[in-house]
């Protein structure tokens, strides 16, 4: 099955276990998602673009990523992506939360450098791109760090990857601790961590965003209405409209539609709920539109998807 990518508005899933909390995603565009919704979690997100480009949009501002590119997510940050026509990518991420880097032990390290970053005192530089400096280090550094953890979604491992007597030696764990630092070193030491300077009407435009996008997940089963959302924000229905098709990148009766959609994927892949059930428990009430909509997003009717996923279908 190609996996789904990690499409979630306020995240949810846990990435990784309590004794290694960090995950690996191996995303290949446009098998795995068109567009990955704007959400943002607690968690960093570091992601090696392997191939082809794609658009990212962090915190409102958008880039065009190519390959050997990094990007760098910083905890609670907005983000999304969104294929080009015609234009296939694959990635490479790493999400964990800082605890894994020893945050709550109040050392030199935790205090200086990491503590500072999660409570948003500092942030990332979003992009590094091949030749600036640093770059070879760090992604020789991220790509060691891939063979320490599992892909999420059990995708076939690239060429590039080192065998598996290898990839799971004695000291993993200890070993994906100190490449971690290594990365965390190498973006101080190279200017890739600067100081938050965002606005105040910034952080006030994304708090209204991050309420809604959380009310929409809360709510995503009922019918929901513009003047009913605008009213979360604040706004009159005219000017919600316009604020959200801004930032989200689309309407919010196709962000909703979206989200819903990606909830009967995942239902699908994981269980043997019938289709229709699946589809009325995520808000679907009409099921010839969920059927046009589900083929537009994915390219095949929900039973293939099925069939795709290696459930029976129903």
């Amino acid at each position: 099955m190609k996996d789904t990518g990690i499409s979630d508005y306020k995240e949810k899933a846990s990435h990784g276990d309590v004794l290694m909390p960090i995950q690996r995603y191996r995303c290949i565009v446009p098998f795995s998602y068109q567009d990955l919704s704007l959400h943002w979690h607690d968690e960093v997100e570091f992601t090696w673009i392997e191939g082809g480009s794609i658009d990212y949009g962090i915190n409102f501002e958008t880039y065009r990523v190519r390959k050997d590119d990094l990007l760098l997510i910083s905890p609670h940050t907005l983000h999304s992506a969104h294929a080009l026509k015609k234009e296939e990518m694959i990635s490479e991420s790493l999400v964990f939360h800082l605890d894994m880097l020893g945050y709550q032990t109040p050392d030199a390290c935790t205090i200086k450098y990491i503590s500072p970053l999660l409570k948003g005192k500092y942030r990332f530089v979003p992009i590094i791109r091949a030749g600036c400096p640093g770059h070879g280090e760090l992604l020789q550094c991220f790509r060691e760090m891939l063979t320490c953890v599992e892909d999420k979604n059990h995708s076939p491992r690239p060429e590039w990857e080192i065998p598996e007597g290898v990839r799971r030696r004695e000291g993993n764990e200890l070993y994906m601790k100190e490449l971690l630092f290594r990365f965390f070193r190498l973006l101080y030491q190279y200017g890739y961590v600067v100081k938050n300077e965002g606005s105040a009407t910034d952080s006030e435009l994304e708090r209204k965003l991050k309420t809604v996008l959380s009310y929409i997940r809360e709510h995503y089963t009922e019918t929901m209405t513009i003047e009913e959302l605008a009213g979360v924000c604040h706004f009159s229905q005219a000017h919600f409209m316009s604020f959200f098709k801004k930032f989200a990148g689309m309407t919010c009766v196709e962000y909703i539609n979206h989200y819903r959609l990606s909830r009967v994927a995942a239902a699908l892949a994981q269980s043997d709920q019938p289709v229709m059930e699946a589809a009325m428990e995520n808000g679907f009430h009409n099921i010839s539109y969920f059927n046009k909509l589900f083929r537009k997003e994915f390219g095949v009717t929900p039973r293939e998807y099925r069939t795709e996923a290696g459930k029976p279908a129903k």
